[in-house]
C-alpha cells in the first residue's frame, strides 16, 4: 500500500499551535482570494500581498521565532489608517458584514484574523507558550485593515454601509 501524505506535519497533534496554525493558513488562503477580487486596485493588491505574507509570518510566529517587527506594525496601522481616511465616518459604527463581493471576502479576512488572535491568546494561557505581543498586535491591526478595506470597497461600488444596533447592549462601541 502506498504511503498517504500529510500536507501538515502537525495535524494529529492536541496542542492549540495546531489549531492557530490552520486558522492563519485560513486568513491567508482568504487574503488571496480578496486579491483576486482586487484586480481593480492595484494598490490594495500590493497591501494584500503583503497582508497574505504577514500572515503566513504570524503563523509560524508562535512554534518558530518571532517573524513580525516593530516596523512590520507601524506598516500595518499605515494600511490601516489610509483607509480609514478614506472612508472616514461609515466606520465610527458596528456596520453589517454586507455589500459588494470584495467586501464580503474582506470581512472573512477581518473574521478569520480575529479568530487568529483568539487562539493565540489560548496558547498564551492554556499551554504556558509564550506568544509576542508583536503577533496579538499584528493580528489584531490586520482585523481593524480588513474592516476599513471592506468599508472602503462598498464605497467605490456606492453600498451604503449600515449600522448595525444591538439590542443586547445599551452601549455603542463607537460613540
Amino acid at each position: 500500500m502506498k504511503k498517504v501524505r500529510m500536507c501538515y506535519p502537525y495535524l494529529k497533534e492536541t496542542s492549540f499551535k495546531c489549531d492557530y496554525e490552520v486558522e492563519t493558513d485560513s486568513l491567508a488562503s482568504h487574503i488571496g482570494y480578496a486579491y483576486s477580487k482586487a484586480t481593480a486596485y492595484k494598490e490594495m493588491q500590493e497591501e494584500l500581498t503583503w497582508l497574505c505574507e504577514m500572515a503566513y509570518h504570524v503563523n509560524g510566529s508562535i512554534r518558530g521565532k518571532v517573524a513580525v517587527t516593530e516596523e512590520d506594525i507601524s506598516k500595518a496601522i499605515d494600511i490601516h489608517d489610509k483607509y480609514q481616511l478614506l472612508v472616514k465616518e461609515e466606520t465610527k459604527m458596528f456596520s453589517l458584514p454586507i455589500g459588494c463581493e470584495l467586501a464580503g471576502i474582506l470581512n472573512l479576512c477581518r473574521s478569520k484574523s480575529k479568530n487568529s488572535t483568539r487562539w493565540a491568546y489560548k496558547i498564551a494561557k492554556f499551554e504556558d507558550v509564550k506568544v509576542d505581543k508583536l503577533v496579538t498586535d499584528l493580528l489584531n491591526t490586520m482585523a481593524d485593515i480588513f474592516f476599513v478595506m471592506s468599508v472602503w470597497a462598498n464605497k467605490m461600488e456606492n453600498i451604503e454601509t449600515i449600522e448595525f444596533v444591538s439590542k443586547s447592549y445599551d452601549v455603542r462601541f463607537f460613540d
